[in-house]
Protein backbone atom coordinates (compact mmCIF):
# COMPACT_ATOMS: atom_id res chain seq x y z
CA UNK A 1 0.00 0.00 0.00
CA UNK A 2 1.56 3.11 -0.87
CA UNK A 3 2.19 5.76 1.53
CA UNK A 4 0.69 9.21 1.75
CA UNK A 5 3.43 11.20 4.03
CA UNK A 6 3.69 14.70 2.79
CA UNK A 7 6.96 15.43 4.91
CA UNK A 8 8.97 19.37 4.74
CA UNK A 9 12.51 18.58 4.57
CA UNK A 10 14.21 18.85 8.31
CA UNK A 11 15.91 21.92 9.15
CA UNK A 12 18.53 21.92 11.90
CA UNK A 13 20.90 24.59 11.97
CA UNK A 14 19.49 26.66 9.21
CA UNK A 15 17.35 29.81 9.61
CA UNK A 16 13.07 28.93 8.59
CA UNK A 17 10.03 29.80 9.66
CA UNK A 18 9.04 29.34 13.30
CA UNK A 19 5.33 28.77 14.65
CA UNK A 20 5.03 31.06 17.15
CA UNK A 21 4.55 29.17 20.37
CA UNK A 22 5.44 28.56 23.62
CA UNK A 23 4.44 26.28 26.65
CA UNK A 24 4.47 25.82 30.20
CA UNK A 25 5.57 22.45 31.72
CA UNK A 26 4.75 20.45 34.80
CA UNK A 27 7.19 20.54 37.34
CA UNK A 28 9.70 17.50 37.11
CA UNK A 29 12.78 16.35 39.18
CA UNK A 30 15.87 16.94 36.68
CA UNK A 31 18.46 15.89 38.77
CA UNK A 32 17.20 12.55 39.44
CA UNK A 33 18.43 9.23 37.28
CA UNK A 34 15.84 7.17 37.17
CA UNK A 35 13.67 8.09 34.34
CA UNK A 36 9.81 9.64 35.34
CA UNK A 37 6.84 6.83 34.44
CA UNK A 38 4.63 8.57 33.09
CA UNK A 39 1.29 6.81 32.15
CA UNK A 40 -0.80 7.45 28.93
CA UNK A 41 -3.83 7.05 31.04
CA UNK A 42 -2.90 10.31 33.36
CA UNK A 43 0.34 11.85 32.02
CA UNK A 44 2.03 15.34 32.27
CA UNK A 45 0.34 18.19 31.12
CA UNK A 46 1.95 20.69 28.95
CA UNK A 47 -0.05 23.82 27.45
CA UNK A 48 0.97 25.42 24.19
CA UNK A 49 -0.15 29.24 23.66
CA UNK A 50 0.52 30.53 20.27
CA UNK A 51 1.70 33.32 21.50
CA UNK A 52 5.53 34.30 21.38
CA UNK A 53 8.41 32.95 19.25
CA UNK A 54 10.56 30.16 20.46
CA UNK A 55 10.38 27.33 18.35
CA UNK A 56 11.86 26.06 15.17
CA UNK A 57 9.81 24.25 12.78
CA UNK A 58 11.99 20.67 12.07
CA UNK A 59 9.29 18.62 9.76
CA UNK A 60 5.50 18.48 9.20
CA UNK A 61 3.21 15.55 7.45
CA UNK A 62 -0.10 16.41 6.10
CA UNK A 63 -2.38 13.93 7.67
CA UNK A 64 -5.42 12.88 5.21
CA UNK A 65 -9.23 14.19 6.30
CA UNK A 66 -10.68 11.06 7.04
CA UNK A 67 -8.01 9.85 9.53
CA UNK A 68 -9.12 10.40 13.45
CA UNK A 69 -6.86 13.06 14.91
CA UNK A 70 -7.80 11.55 17.90
CA UNK A 71 -6.72 7.80 17.33
CA UNK A 72 -3.91 9.63 15.38
CA UNK A 73 -2.45 11.56 17.75
CA UNK A 74 -3.17 8.67 21.31
CA UNK A 75 -1.67 6.03 19.03
CA UNK A 76 1.50 8.34 18.50
CA UNK A 77 2.15 9.09 22.12
CA UNK A 78 1.95 5.74 23.35
CA UNK A 79 4.52 4.46 20.29
CA UNK A 80 6.72 7.63 21.42
CA UNK A 81 6.59 6.63 24.99
CA UNK A 82 7.73 3.12 24.37
CA UNK A 83 10.09 4.10 21.70
CA UNK A 84 11.75 7.09 23.22
CA UNK A 85 10.66 7.19 27.13
CA UNK A 86 11.61 3.67 27.56
CA UNK A 87 14.20 3.14 24.32
CA UNK A 88 15.76 6.70 24.29
CA UNK A 89 19.19 5.78 25.96
CA UNK A 90 19.88 2.22 25.00
CA UNK A 91 18.58 2.79 21.24
CA UNK A 92 19.54 7.32 20.85
CA UNK A 93 21.81 7.22 23.95
CA UNK A 94 19.87 9.89 25.68
CA UNK A 95 17.32 9.78 28.51
CA UNK A 96 14.06 11.16 27.10
CA UNK A 97 10.83 12.11 29.17
CA UNK A 98 7.16 12.67 27.71
CA UNK A 99 4.50 15.35 28.52
CA UNK A 100 0.88 15.19 27.09
CA UNK A 101 0.22 18.60 25.23
CA UNK A 102 -3.26 20.26 25.89
CA UNK A 103 -4.87 17.44 27.54
CA UNK A 104 -8.93 17.56 27.23
CA UNK A 105 -10.92 16.32 30.18
CA UNK A 106 -11.64 13.89 28.41
CA UNK A 107 -7.72 12.82 28.62
CA UNK A 108 -7.56 13.75 24.70
CA UNK A 109 -4.32 15.44 23.94
CA UNK A 110 -3.27 16.95 20.06
CA UNK A 111 0.55 15.99 21.09
CA UNK A 112 3.37 15.49 22.80
CA UNK A 113 6.70 16.72 24.31
CA UNK A 114 9.53 14.73 24.21
CA UNK A 115 12.54 16.27 26.42
CA UNK A 116 16.17 15.13 25.92
CA UNK A 117 18.57 15.03 28.74
CA UNK A 118 22.43 14.81 28.73
CA UNK A 119 25.11 15.58 31.40
CA UNK A 120 26.63 19.00 31.13
CA UNK A 121 29.49 19.89 34.06
CA UNK A 122 28.76 17.43 35.67
CA UNK A 123 24.67 17.69 36.32
CA UNK A 124 21.84 16.04 33.99
CA UNK A 125 20.07 18.80 31.88
CA UNK A 126 17.25 19.11 28.98
CA UNK A 127 19.34 19.44 26.22
CA UNK A 128 16.71 19.63 23.86
CA UNK A 129 13.04 19.59 23.57
CA UNK A 130 10.89 18.45 20.62
CA UNK A 131 6.84 19.53 20.67
CA UNK A 132 5.08 17.02 18.24
CA UNK A 133 1.29 18.57 17.70
CA UNK A 134 -1.39 18.73 15.47
CA UNK A 135 -1.67 22.45 13.99
CA UNK A 136 -5.24 24.01 14.60
CA UNK A 137 -6.16 24.34 10.49
CA UNK A 138 -9.91 23.18 10.00
CA UNK A 139 -9.45 21.07 7.61
CA UNK A 140 -13.00 20.58 5.33
CA UNK A 141 -14.61 17.16 5.07
CA UNK A 142 -17.38 15.47 2.39
CA UNK A 143 -19.22 12.02 2.82
CA UNK A 144 -20.51 12.60 -1.09
CA UNK A 145 -18.70 13.10 -3.85
CA UNK A 146 -21.72 13.46 -7.05
CA UNK A 147 -21.18 13.96 -10.54
CA UNK A 148 -20.94 17.87 -10.99
CA UNK A 149 -24.44 19.34 -12.92
CA UNK A 150 -23.30 22.53 -13.39
CA UNK A 151 -23.21 23.92 -16.96
CA UNK A 152 -20.29 23.25 -18.33
CA UNK A 153 -18.35 21.23 -16.13
CA UNK A 154 -19.06 17.66 -18.33
CA UNK A 155 -16.93 15.09 -16.33
CA UNK A 156 -16.65 17.04 -12.97
CA UNK A 157 -17.43 15.83 -9.02
CA UNK A 158 -19.21 17.94 -6.52
CA UNK A 159 -18.22 17.36 -2.73
CA UNK A 160 -21.00 17.38 -0.38
CA UNK A 161 -22.28 15.94 2.62
CA UNK A 162 -25.55 14.23 3.88
CA UNK A 163 -26.42 16.53 6.38
CA UNK A 164 -26.30 19.32 4.10
CA UNK A 165 -23.80 21.38 6.38
CA UNK A 166 -20.15 22.17 5.96
CA UNK A 167 -18.07 20.12 8.27
CA UNK A 168 -14.42 20.24 9.49
CA UNK A 169 -12.01 18.86 11.23
CA UNK A 170 -9.06 20.29 12.93
CA UNK A 171 -5.55 19.66 12.40
CA UNK A 172 -4.11 19.50 8.99
CA UNK A 173 -0.75 18.98 9.12
CA UNK A 174 1.69 17.02 12.11
CA UNK A 175 4.21 18.91 12.82
CA UNK A 176 7.85 18.55 14.80
CA UNK A 177 9.30 21.73 15.99
CA UNK A 178 12.44 21.91 18.75
CA UNK A 179 12.42 24.92 21.28
CA UNK A 180 15.12 27.66 21.04
CA UNK A 181 18.05 27.65 22.06
CA UNK A 182 18.49 24.03 21.76
CA UNK A 183 22.51 21.82 22.36
CA UNK A 184 23.94 21.40 18.90
CA UNK A 185 25.54 18.52 19.79
CA UNK A 186 22.24 16.56 20.12
CA UNK A 187 21.60 17.46 16.09
CA UNK A 188 22.29 13.97 14.87
CA UNK A 189 19.75 12.79 17.87
CA UNK A 190 17.33 14.67 16.30
CA UNK A 191 17.60 13.56 13.08
CA UNK A 192 17.54 10.00 14.06
CA UNK A 193 14.24 10.66 16.53
CA UNK A 194 12.31 12.24 13.59
CA UNK A 195 13.43 9.68 11.46
CA UNK A 196 11.94 6.76 13.21
CA UNK A 197 8.63 8.60 14.04
CA UNK A 198 8.31 9.32 10.70
CA UNK A 199 8.45 5.73 9.82
CA UNK A 200 5.64 5.26 12.48
CA UNK A 201 3.22 7.73 11.11
CA UNK A 202 4.00 5.72 7.78
CA UNK A 203 2.93 2.87 9.19
CA UNK A 204 0.06 4.41 10.76
CA UNK A 205 -1.09 5.28 7.32
CA UNK A 206 -0.51 1.95 6.07
CA UNK A 207 -1.39 -0.50 8.62
CA UNK A 208 -3.31 1.24 11.02
CA UNK A 209 -0.94 1.85 13.56
CA UNK A 210 2.61 3.05 14.86
CA UNK A 211 3.95 0.13 16.03
CA UNK A 212 3.77 -1.80 12.48
CA UNK A 213 6.49 0.67 11.41
CA UNK A 214 9.48 -1.44 9.22
CA UNK A 215 12.70 -1.82 11.26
Amino acid sequence: MAHATKAATTQFGASTTTRELTYTKATRRLSSPKRRRISVKNPARAEIVETSPGLQELCKCEIPPHIGRADFVKQMYRWADMTYTDGGLATFGKRMTMEALNESDAGDTNGYLISVYDFKDGEEKVVAELICQMDNTKVQTYDMILPSMEPGEEGGIKKMNRSGKDEFVEGQFFVISRKLPTDESVGKVLKAMIKRMMSAINAYYAFGSPFSEES
